[in-house]
């Protein structure tokens, strides 16, 4: 259910005041100038559906060329934030020579985008969507531009998860870098090169972004382990030279009580077979706010023996 937008333009005069009262009291917030909203429909929206609210608010201003673009764009295309979302709607607009912003929006420029046809032009993740009647650019576009303009660990658990979901392939990636600002291809190119389909998680995601910082070896991903007629245990990571398994643990991952004490006895239990195993020499485990500091991991990966760059 959408959560309600109180906007001052569709009142009278009296109403509008009386609108502006309860907000100055708290009785109502502000999603931005003019659109206000019930405090309480807000507590429980994680930071990308507030920002999705902003983009409900401000769809209506936004109009051709203008586009919905960037990290705004990743939150109408669902796809996963690892930081919190712009406190901006980001949108793209061709008429612009430089970047711009005003005080609720950022503006980029358009690529030059003349050149060869790419080879998936007119499939569906290559096609402009739109969101409230606003133009939304395309998930393939989205994420190149995320790729070009944020951090890898922000960028990568996006493009793993498209990947992970065959929302996207990687020569659609590649086709789309093309398009990119000269200035922006190689940051872009080395998140798009890093992205993998066999991440589980964006907790997953980022971890192979901080190996690739730290420069250890490359890590096999979802790495079996099984005895004939026994159990199998598939874990996040595996360093074969160094014997060393790593398993990541996301934000919520058992949640509370007893379903919460039974997940822990069972990933115990899992460990201990993956233990069990001659060429496992130690497991690791990197909780959420590990993966949020690269010294941290550092740190253990050198205690487990793993050879840093």
């Amino acid at each position: 259910m959408q959560t309600p937008l109180i906007r001052t333009a569709d009142h009278d005069s009296a109403e509008r005041r009386a609108l502006q009262r309860r907000a100055r009291r708290g009785e109502l917030v502000a999603v931005r100038p003019g659109v206000l909203v019930e405090p309480d429909a807000l507590d429980a929206l994680r930071p990308e559906a507030r920002h999705l609210l902003l983009l409900r608010a401000t769809a209506s201003m936004i109009r051709p060329p203008r586009a919905i673009s960037h990290a705004s764009a990743a939150a109408v295309h669902d796809l996963p934030f690892v930081s919190p979302p712009p406190a901006k709607v980001q949108v793209t607009d061709p008429r612009r020579t430089h970047a711009d912003a005003t005080r609720l929006t950022s503006v980029h420029v358009e690529a030059d985008r003349t050149g060869p046809v790419p080879r998936y032009a007119g499939s569906p993740p290559t096609m402009p969507t739109e969101f409230c009647g606003a133009h939304v650019t395309a998930l393939v576009r989205t994420l190149v531009d995320v790729a070009a303009t944020e951090p890898a660990f922000v960028s990568v658990p996006m493009l793993d998860a498209a990947l992970a979901a065959r929302q996207v392939f990687p020569e659609m990636l590649l086709d789309e870098l093309a398009a990119a600002p000269p200035n922006a291809v190689h940051r872009a190119r080395v998140a798009i090169e890093m992205a993998s389909s066999l991440s589980d998680s964006p907790a997953e995601s980022i971890a192979r972004v901080r190996f690739r910082q730290l420069g250890t070896p490359e890590p096999v991903q979802q790495h079996v382990f099984a005895r004939p007629g026994v159990r199998r245990a598939v874990v996040d990571f595996w360093f074969p030279a160094q014997g060393v398994v790593v398993e990541v643990d996301g934000r919520a991952k058992y949640g509370d009580g007893a379903a919460a004490a039974e997940a822990h006895w069972d990933e115990k239990r899992r460990e201990d077979f993956v233990r069990s195993f001659p060429e496992v020499r130690t497991v690791i485990r990197f909780s959420w706010a590990d993966l949020m500091d690269p010294e941290v991991i550092r740190a253990v990966l050198i205690r487990a023996g793993v050879p840093l760059r």
